[in-house]
């Protein structure tokens, strides 16, 4: 009986470093990569979705294309692996063709986000606004 406490308080404490996360900071932190995506959070333009296990991303993705959101943004649990958010992502840009999946997660350091994510965005219009900064030739 002991142990079932210890694993709920365990799940407990693994949720609340999630509600922890301060994603201004973190938009903050990927200024130089993606200078428009603190602008759209603070906007309210990014679709963030805590979607714990993968299996309900089109439904999600569907929700999104008819948003007027610039970005959908799926986190998943912390034990999530990039090889699950590698298989979302490609189920994502086989079925909506117009969009761009990125899988972005802790263990690769740098510009990632601080739990598993997977995260979409208009192929088009990511295109235009990175040539508005150079990151793309014409």
């Amino acid at each position: 009986m002991n142990g079932l406490h210890e694993d709920k308080k365990e799940e407990e404490e693994k949720e609340q470093r999630n509600k922890e996360v301060d994603w201004g900071v973190y938009f903050d932190s990927i200024a130089k990569v993606c200078p428009w995506s603190k602008q759209y959070y603070m906007q309210d333009k990014i679709l963030h979705v805590k979607t714990g296990d993968p299996g309900n991303e089109l439904t999600w993705v569907a929700t999104f294309c008819a948003s007027q959101h610039e970005a959908l943004l799926l986190e998943y649990n912390e034990g999530t692996s990039i090889d699950t958010l590698l298989s979302v992502v490609e189920k994502i840009e086989s079925k909506y063709l117009h969009l761009a999946a990125f899988w972005s997660h802790p263990d690769e350091k740098e510009n990632n986000t601080p739990t598993p994510c997977v995260i979409v965005q208009d192929k088009q219009q990511l295109t235009d606004l990175r040539k508005k900064i150079g990151f793309e030739d014409d």
